[in-house]
């Protein structure tokens, strides 16, 4: 016999775990918004600064282009992977915000003839007023065109990676697939003890922040790692258990690698969203104002899945669009008094 589904009844639900959805149900709290639940699909909070960034990564005010200009609670000054988890951890514990882990969303819509979101998890349904969806890309990587041609071999033996963190990389020929800062950082990080090569379709950088332009210029000039620019990879064949990658240039020749790393973003769940009746552009995205209010009113979206256009993919950008939408809630909704909008270069109050 199946086990009987659970109803929750709460003001606020906020999906996703990271800098956006923390910061949003701190600001909630903030504003008195007590009945709240933070749901996460991961084992813990930031799953994917744990799972995509390597031990001691750079974690950088300014990223993305995003000017480190911070308006609501939480703040980023420059540190690594370890001094932002441990500010999180801080963060969650002294405010006490509740955060239930290893809960995967099933689906999200308006509840019939109630004034809810009737939101599907197993064994739990969620009736809450206001959803804030705030998810990252990264959980699906972007995958490369001909992924579907790399051999079976290559995959299940950790040869063909979107993780850094999926296989030690230590003392081998790696390419790095991308042209952002994830994949510069890749580059940088995994030079220090491998035979490093990476690959960018375009002929120059364009996405990369002031901070990896002045590293990745460096780097390049010391030779700390080949670079090939543009390339574009057409076919990854099996050679001997290891990839070998075959570009459309006729100047780079078919090269065998250890492993193949992708630093290439993250894809929006579009069919999550549209089955919650959220208006996309096209290229994809969400439709929101100025305040991350989606065209479903009452259901916010923050943080990564804004796009970079519009400052996704930075951290402070995540902690400003949970202060906006949250701010918006209470004005137009809730019909409270605004608390006072805190603008600074740097503050941070845990």
């Amino acid at each position: 016999m199946a086990n009987p589904t659970t109803i929750e009844n709460i003001d606020l639900l906020i999906i996703g775990a990271g800098p956006a959805g923390l910061a949003a149900a701190v600001e909630a709290q903030r504003a008195g918004i007590s009945k709240l639940l933070v749901v996460e699909k991961g084992p813990s909070h930031s799953q994917m600064i744990r799972t995509y960034y390597k031990e001691g990564k750079r974690v950088d005010a300014q990223y993305a282009g995003v000017e480190a200009l911070c308006f609501g609670i939480l703040c980023l000054r420059d540190g690594n992977r370890e001094s932002y988890l441990s500010m999180m951890d801080y963060v969650i514990e002294s405010s006490q915000i509740p955060v239930r882990y290893n809960t995967e969303i099933w689906s999200l819509a308006a509840a019939p003839g109630a004034d809810a979101f009737d939101v599907s998890a197993s064994g739990v349904r969620y009736l809450a007023k206001f959803v804030i969806v705030a998810i990252g890309k990264m959980g699906r990587p972007r995958q490369p065109d001909y992924y579907r041609e790399i051999p079976a071999v290559l995959k299940n033996q950790k040869r063909i990676l979107f993780d850094i963190n999926a296989r030690p990389l230590d003392g081998g020929k790696v390419l790095v697939v991308g042209g952002g800062d994830s994949a510069a950082e890749y580059a940088q990080m995994l030079s220090v003890k491998n035979d490093v090569t990476l690959s960018y379709r375009q002929a120059s950088f364009s996405r990369l922040n002031s901070i990896n332009e002045g590293i990745m210029a460096e780097m390049i000039a010391q030779k700390k790692f080949r670079v090939l620019m543009p390339s574009n990879i057409v076919k990854i064949e099996d050679k001997g258990g290891r990839p070998s990658v075959n570009f459309a240039e006729t100047q780079y020749a078919p090269e065998v690698f250890d492993a193949v790393l992708y630093g290439l973003g993250g894809m929006t769940p579009v069919a999550f969203l549209q089955t919650a009746g959220v208006r996309l552009d096209v290229k994809g995205e969400p439709l929101t104002d100025a305040a991350h209010e989606s065209s479903v009113p009452k259901l916010y979206i923050i943080g990564d899945l804004l796009g970079h256009g519009h400052g996704g993919g930075s951290i402070i950008s995540g902690f400003n669009s949970a202060s906006q939408a949250v701010r918006h809630m209470l004005q137009r909704y809730l019909k409270q008094p605004l608390p006072p909008e805190m603008v600074s270069l740097d503050h941070l109050l845990y």
